[in-house]
């Protein structure tokens, strides 16, 4: 059987993160969707999934990687005030 949910420490290891900084995500609202089951705390495989999914990412897409930068074309419009 798959495990829905995962504890504190678990999902701590899984992130990288310590268990200080969940904790500080908690009470700032911040951070993946958890429950409370009395003073346990729980996440939810897909409410991480979903919450993973909304992060900022960042780098290079693909075709930065393959063409080099003068040789893009470029198609920005400037706009002008006025």
């Amino acid at each position: 059987m798959e495990k829905d949910y995962l504890t504190e420490m678990e999902l701590s290891e899984k992130l990288h993160v310590s268990l200080g900084t969940l904790r500080r995500w908690r009470l700032e609202n911040r951070g993946p969707r958890f429950r409370k089951l009395g003073a346990l705390v729980r996440y939810g495989e897909y409410d991480l999934d979903r919450w993973m999914q909304v992060q900022p990412s960042g780098g290079a897409s693909e075709i930065e990687r393959i063409v080099p930068a003068n040789e893009r074309r470029r198609d920005v419009r400037i706009r002008r005030a006025g």
